[in-house]
């Protein structure tokens, strides 16, 4: 029995990197980052030298806000795309996600396709993965697998109500929350996959406990459209829309909380203005990975991944400059107006005030 579900398991993860690959984006909802301004400077009294684009995370010191975000691992597949990554990781000195570890403790002949990982980038930042209600010894399981120096716990309640072989019951989930962050001796990430998380959410994860949120919005990788795709469908427009965009999540999480965790924002994040909108309304990382994971799939992919990494960073390094600022935290001194869609969502929540503080900032 054993091995027919670590057989059904590789499978389901197969068919999750290719619907990855195949679907793209939401092909409905953006993260609403369009409706974030950066107020430009014009006199930024300052040289491109001493620009850093140097963030912090959980007491890590990481050289580029740039997360490679959990994609993939226990299915043999697996194993050729996390290699490339990590030397990718190593390379451009970002942190990396793994996909959830649990496949890898729980059937020990596709440990290697994680543990490459470490062995790849034996000195950088890995990020292990378990899935909402994992106990803490698997959750301890899947760290050590590779080495990890941080957890993400993944909150994924509408890609399981969409999955056929999916979770129904999702009671005791905070508890052992509350357990893993309590046992591990590790920060841990509590992480959404694709709908965002709100205010009142982010409240109960930090009460928990958890010393970092990733807001995993609506706008890039739809794993409810990746479900759909499992059972050969495609998935209504009304459930393309499902959850709050990564424009929206990211503000609420750090008006709400962003004094006492760290926010990563996740969700469509595919170019540098994305990423520096994202810093700027209060994010300590971003993550990206579906685009990543479709560059790689591309003849001479590592160097698709390479460049589209150093283009970043250039662009980043630039808009730093082109806003006046030495470092993200100058950056979030600087003033960004919010206007349209997420200007009205976030005064329907309640944020007039966080939206008044960004728009009038200034260092």
């Amino acid at each position: 029995m054993q091995n027919i579900v670590g057989d059904l398991r590789q499978q389901r993860k197969a068919e999750h990197i290719a619907a990855v690959r195949e679907l793209g984006d939401n092909i409905v909802a953006t993260n609403w980052l369009e409706d974030v301004d950066l107020v430009p400077c014009c006199a930024p009294e300052l040289a491109v030298a001493e620009v850093s684009m140097s963030t912090t995370l959980c007491g890590y010191r990481l050289t580029s806000p740039i997360i490679i975000n959990a994609m993939t691992g226990g299915a043999e597949i697996a194993y050729d795309i996390n290699r490339k990554l990590a030397r990718i990781a190593k390379k451009h000195g970002l942190a990396m996600a793994l996909g959830s570890g649990t496949a890898g403790v729980r059937t020990p002949e596709v440990a290697y396709t994680y543990a490459i990982v470490r062995e790849e980038n034996p000195d950088g930042l890995v990020i292990a993965n378990v899935g909402m209600g994992t106990d803490a010894a698997t959750a301890k399981a899947a760290l050590d697998l590779v080495g990890a120096q941080l957890l993400q716990v993944h909150w994924n309640v509408a890609q399981e109500m969409f999955m056929r072989e999916g979770d129904r019951d999702f009671r005791g989930a905070l508890d052992r929350l509350r357990e893993v962050v309590a046992s591990m001796g590790v920060p841990v990430i509590a992480k959404e996959v694709g709908q965002g998380i709100a205010a009142e959410q982010a409240r109960v994860f930090a009460d928990c406990g958890v010393r970092a949120i990733d807001v995993g919005g609506r706008g890039g990788t739809n794993f409810i459209a990746v479900e759909a795709w499992r059972k050969g469908i495609q998935l209504a427009e009304n459930w393309q829309s499902w959850g709050m965009s990564t424009a929206a999540t990211l503000a609420e999480v750090v008006s709400e909380v962003g004094n006492r965790v760290d926010v990563i924002a996740s969700g469509g994040i595919r170019t540098a203005e994305d990423i520096v909108k994202s810093m700027a309304l209060g994010a300590s990382a971003v993550g990206i990975a579906g685009p990543i994971l479709r560059l790689l799939h591309e003849p001479n992919g590592e160097d698709a991944v390479s460049s589209y990494i150093e283009a970043l960073h250039a662009d980043m390094h630039m808009m730093l400059v082109l806003t006046g600022s030495k470092s993200w935290a100058d950056l979030r001194k600087r003033p960004a107006v919010v206007t349209g869609r997420l200007r009205a969502w976030l005064e329907a929540r309640g944020k007039q005030s966080f939206l008044d503080a960004l728009a009038n900032r200034s260092k």
